[in-house]
Order: structure tokens, then sequence, then C-alpha cells
């Protein structure tokens, strides 16, 4: 076997002009971050009360690339797997919601949403198969933070291979699972019902700002609060509801086509990680070898020709099947057919392309029912 990875070595530097040299992501703000959230259990209810339930909505995470990294990749990111990471890791975050029991109905999002009960953005800070970085932040309909804060979980040999539904940093979605749900725990019912209702007139003004002026108010602190309640059986409001449905549908829809894409992603996804774990470890242990002058892995050894064809294959893997498989998010969402007003409506293109056009068709038939011209933004 020795010998045989030997020849193969010898081989792919022979044809290949030498392959690539390990690119492991720079972790150059490390020592800002805060420790690793370690071994975190996730905190379930048991059963929620209907005005506790807050509706959460996860926007599509900011990959963290920068424009030149976006046009032109950079060493050790690779800008189409951050993209597709960007869709991949909220699903993620969604199942951690979901199984805490905690909330209503936990939505991934393909732009942001000011009117939803509880908004959760992400930014990638830093990705690949040993450490995960996040900063999340979340805030609710009436402008109040819950959440601002970085994560950071670190993997080892262990987590790899990843178990059949498993994630090497699922503790670190359940802290921020458990994170927010501390923060719902300390507002007492009125609280919660008012960010309901808030998210509710927030939304009924971006469609209709003439008809909904005056029914919100901000205080000091620029948070929404309700001046006045629209009048029970307000047929105007009954629209909106009708609106806000059908947009709900569309995301739902969607949605399990991320799932499904997910399922596809994974196991490719996972072997990339767990290669890129192998490589910095490899380099952490290469770094260490040459301060103590150790000559184990000397050029032309077997562990530097090893590593050379572990790099090989790390790289052929990002290059081809990730690749492939991550563009699948941008390109591969299948046309979406859905009715509203008894017309069916076939929405083609990249999920922010339908989401967009879906809903500028609803803001076209709310106009048209209601005979107001159609409005974009929140009060």
């Amino acid at each position: 076997m020795r010998l045989a990875v030997l020849s193969l070595c010898a081989w792919l530097a022979a044809c290949a002009g030498g392959a690539p040299e390990p690119a492991p992501q720079p972790v150059a703000a490390t020592a800002q971050w805060p420790a690793p959230v370690g071994s975190v259990s996730l905190q379930r209810v048991d059963e929620v009360e209907e005005a506790a339930a807050l509706d959460v909505g996860l926007v599509v995470f900011d990959p963290g690339l920068a424009e030149d990294v976006t046009s032109h990749g950079t060493r050790g990111i690779f800008p189409e797997i951050r993209r597709a990471e960007a869709r991949y890791l909220p699903v993620l975050l969604r199942q951690a919601l979901v199984d805490a029991g905690a909330w209503g109905v936990v939505r991934v999002l393909p732009e942001p949403d000011d009117s939803v009960e509880l908004l959760v953005r992400a930014s990638i800070l830093h990705s690949d198969g040993q450490r995960l970085a996040l900063r999340v932040s979340a805030g609710d309909a009436s402008g109040r933070q819950w959440l601002d804060r970085v994560y950071t979980d670190v993997a080892t040999e262990g987590d790899y291979p990843v178990p059949e539904g498993g994630d090497p940093f699922a503790d670190l979605y359940r802290q921020v699972a458990n994170d927010l749900l501390a923060v719902r725990r300390a507002l007492d019912a009125d609280a919660l019902q008012a960010i309901r209702r808030v998210g509710e007139l927030r939304y009924a003004a971006s469609l209709a700002p003439e008809a909904f002026t005056g029914y919100l108010a901000r205080d000091e602190a620029g948070h929404y609060r309700v001046s006045r309640l629209p009048a029970a059986g307000d047929p105007m409001l009954a629209r909106v509801q009708r609106i806000r449905n059908k947009e709900h549908l569309f995301i739902d829809t969607v949605d399990e086509q991320y799932l499904d894409l997910l399922q596809e992603m994974r196991p490719t996804y996972n072997l990339w990680r767990q290669y890129g774990l192998e490589q910095a470890l490899y380099i952490a242990n290469y770094h260490e070898r040459l301060a103590g002058r150790d000559s184990a892995g000397r050029r032309g050894s077997f562990a530097a020709m090893q590593q050379t064809y572990n790099a090989f294959k790390w790289h052929k893997i990002q290059q081809q099947d990730l690749r492939e498989l991550a563009r699948g998010f941008d390109n591969e969402v299948t046309p979406t057919v859905l009715e509203a007003s008894g017309r069916v409506f076939r929405l083609n293109g990249s999920l922010d392309s339908q989401y967009s056009e879906w809903r500028g068709i609803l803001r076209q038939i709310f106009a048209l029912e209601t005979g107001l011209a159609p409005a974009d933004g929140s009060p």
C-alpha cells in the first residue's frame, strides 16, 4: 500500500507539474473571536402558547466575500462554495430552531423583511472543516435587538466522517437557538403579542402606506409601537393578510427545493470539509516540525509526498464535485407554479429572482383589488 501511494504521488507530480499546494483559509482574526461554544445541549420547549410562538425569518447569510474575492477568488476561499454555504448554513440553523419547539414557523428568506416577527441575520467570518465563525444578529419587528455577537466552533478529527443528518458544528447552531430562546423567555405575553401586531401592521404599511398611516408610532429609542388598531373585520387588513399568506406560500414551496439541494450537497460538502480539516492539521504539524527541526516531512520523503497527494485529492473535490453542486443553489432551483386571484403564475430563474417577481405580482394584485397605487418599503 505504501509503495502504491508513493508511486501515485510521484506520477501526479510528474504529470501535473506538481499538485497545488494546500490552500488553507487565513485565520488572522482568530485572536479577536470568542472561545468556541464547546459542547451544547439544545434547550427544548414541550409546549408553547400561540402568543409566544413568534415566526422566525432567517435571511440567507452574508458570504463574507470582499468584492475582489467575489470576482477573482483568493487563496483558500472558493467563492462558489462560500456563496453556497451562505444558503446551506441557515438551513442547519433553521433545523435547530425547529427542534427547539419554541417558535412558530421558521423560514429561510432570500432577502430581509423587517416585518417578520423575529428576523435573524448572519455573516460568515470563517468557514472550513476545522473552524466556523459567524456573526449573528437578531431583532424583532418592533426594532428591538435580541442578539449581536460572534459565535465560533472548532471541529476535531472525531467529528468526521459526519454521521447521517449530523454536522460538525451543530453545537454552534444549538447555542444560537438557546440564546434566542433565553431572550424570548424574558418577554411577557403582552410584549410578545405587541411584536406580532407591529409586524402585521408594518407589512400592511409596506403594501398600503396611505391606508395604514397612523397605526404605528416610534419611541425615543426608535422602536415601533402600536398607537391604534384597525377596526375588527377591517376588509383592507383582511386583504393584507391574504397577500401575506400567498407570499409565505412561495417561501414554503421553495424551502422544499432548498432541502433537496441541501441533501444532495451534504455528502460532498462534508467530505470537502473533512479534507480541509486534514490540511489544517497537517500545516500546523508541519510548522511544529519545522520549529523543532524535525526532518520527518523533508522534501521528497514519504510523508511529504503523501501530503502532496492528499492536497491533490482535496483540491479536486472542491474544484469539481462541490463547485458543481454549489452552483446548483444559484442555477438549479426549479420553476415554481403558484396561484393567486384565479390566475396561475410560473416563476423561473434563481430563488432570489423568483421571490422578487412573486412579491411584485402580489403587490400588483393588491393594488388592483384596492384601487391603491402599488407601494414598496416599510414605514
